[in-house]
């Protein structure tokens, strides 16, 4: 008889395969319908865990599921978290390489650095806004191991929250005197600008974002340490990428991200 852990250790490096060889897969949730969201992390942990057994560095977490519209239309009354990984980060100007890619698309980010540890339960917009050292323009790349991007919460929590990579800009500033809710941004693919948001599309405030995640780790005995990064949930909606789509964000008082796909 096959335990969960086996089914769980099975279903990461199906994910994997699925990533390394760019051939998505059929949904979790159609195949396991009683998968819960707690097995869904298990089983994003194990990928992890492989992948740093293989050297790859964890280097922070994002947030999805930041928009009250987009909890309602996948039925969760909570954002959900993913690990970034340091072989999927890229600098501002970057060309990131299409064909490693299944069908992505670009979100524009707030991404928060780090300067001490932060860790709950108990952490509040004010201990988060703290311990950031400042914030930078970012994009997050974000690519689905399932068929047509068909998923709900349960498999995408399993899936990493279909983190691929990040870019991030150049320029990092300080919160001291930044209102992150009134951040806003304006997305342009190839000289055509096709929309814009601002911070408080991410749960209200891109800190709010960072406590919950702070908060939440707690359950899963993991913190988020100094250094690392937090992309805080995507200020406009997901957008596709075509080979050779050059997207370029620019955030009021925080400068601007690009990239070239390849």
């Amino acid at each position: 008889m096959t335990s969960t852990d086996d089914v769980i250790r099975g279903l990461s490096r199906e994910l994997l395969e699925a990533e390394a060889n760019r051939v998505p897969v059929v949904p979790l949730s159609e195949r396991y319908p009683h998968l819960t969201q707690e097995q869904a992390y298990s089983i994003q942990f194990a990928t992890s865990e492989t992948k740093a057994r293989l050297g790859g560095l964890i280097i922070g977490a994002k947030v999805g599921y930041t928009s009250q519209a987009t909890q309602q239309q996948f039925g969760v009354d909570e954002p959900i978290f993913g690990l970034l990984m340091a072989s999927g980060v890229y600098r501002d100007g970057s060309e990131v390489p299409f064909e490693r890619m299944i069908a992505p698309k670009i979100e524009p980010e707030i991404a928060c650095v780090l300067k001490e540890d932060l860790k709950g339960p108990g952490v509040t917009v004010a201990h988060a806004l703290a311990a950031v050292a400042g914030v930078m323009p970012a994009f997050e790349l974000v690519d689905s191991r399932f068929e047509n991007w068909r998923a709900n919460a349960i498999d995408m929590t399993a899936d990493n929250v279909g983190s691929w990579g990040i870019v991030l800009g150049g320029h990092l500033t300080s919160v001291q005197e930044l209102d992150l809710r009134t951040i806003g941004v304006v997305l342009e693919r190839n000289g055509r600008v096709i929309s814009s948001g601002a911070g408080a599309a991410a749960l209200g405030n891109p800190a709010d974002v960072l406590a919950w995640l702070a908060n939440k780790l707690t359950a899963f005995n993991f913190g988020l340490t100094k250094g690392q990064i937090v992309i805080t949930g995507s200020l406009v909606r997901a957008e596709p990428i075509e080979r050779g789509d050059c997207y370029r964000a620019t955030f009021d008082r925080l400068g601007t991200v690009s990239s070239t796909f390849r």
